[in-house]
């Protein structure tokens, strides 16, 4: 029986599903790529088994399994979600979010509170930062490497840094969620040995990234091996739970049962 996969496009989901387009995978799989709020719709929609998709959607919808052991999650400045901001952070007024996210849009809304004490107005936008600059004072960005050379006077706030400040734990972005329709009992398995396969080939998997995406080897390297993390530790389950508790006090999830990992 086929396993139907969905996962994010971006770099950092590479080393977890290249496995999957190797001559070493022996899994029949049918993998479809899209941004995570798209993820999110295809998994209600029962159109895939499992999708490695915003941790946000784990928390609105308790009925996805967290498939254990695996995330991607960063310590601190994770580079591919930022803020950018054509004035300085305390004096934002109006913030555009990316149409792409879920889990970001609502960690910022957390973090300009707390950390600045900022509720600005918010508007989602497609993901495009000039044009989210031309229209507001701040746009949030995921997924984009590229981001590099604005102009100088462009304020910049790295959502993981900042959540790391304020908690002192790490932030995990995305898991593995899995549809509670799908009779596959070996995705755990599946997916482990995915990870295990990208983990072990990221030399490759920086070379092979950087020129399919056109960024610079060392940007790529860094980004791979040192920012990204793939555990799903006691650790990254604290920060996922503190990140859940702070969306219900900010109003924005209901109240529900405590997001369930599998340790």
């Amino acid at each position: 029986m086929t396993l139907l996969i969905g996962s994010v496009p971006y770099l950092n989901a590479k080393p977890q599903v290249d496995w999957f387009h190797s001559a070493e995978c022996d899994v029949d799989i049918n993998i479809t790529y899209a941004v995570p709020s798209q993820l999110a719709v295809l998994l209600q929609r029962g159109e895939l088994d499992v999708a490695n998709v915003s941790l946000f959607e784990a928390i609105r919808n308790p009925s996805l399994r967290i498939v254990p052991g695996i995330s991607i999650s960063a310590m601190g400045a994770v580079k591919s979600v930022r803020l950018f901001s054509k004035v300085p952070i305390d004096r934002i007024k109006t913030v555009a979010l990316d149409t792409s996210s879920l889990t970001s849009n609502a960690l910022l809304r957390i973090l300009l509170k707390e950390r600045y004490g900022l509720s600005p107005t918010y508007h989602y936008h497609q993901p495009h930062i000039l044009e989210m600059l031309s229209k507001y004072d701040a746009g949030l960005i995921i997924g984009d490497l590229k981001l590099f050379d604005l102009e100088e006077n462009t304020f910049e706030l790295d959502l993981g840094e900042e959540w790391l400040k304020l908690t002192g734990l790490p932030f995990v972005y995305a898991c593995w969620l899995a549809n509670s329709n799908s009779a596959r009992q070996d995705v755990t398995d599946i997916l482990t040995r995915a990870r295990d396969w990208g983990n072990a080939h990221l030399d490759d998997l920086v070379q092979k990234w950087s020129t399919k995406m056109q960024l610079p080897f060392e940007r790529t390297h860094d980004y791979l091996v040192n920012v990204m993390d793939y555990r799903l530790t006691k650790e990254h389950c604290a920060g996922a739970l503190l990140y859940q508790q702070k969306c219900v006090e900010h109003g924005l999830v209901a109240s529900g049962p405590c997001l369930a990992f599998e340790l």
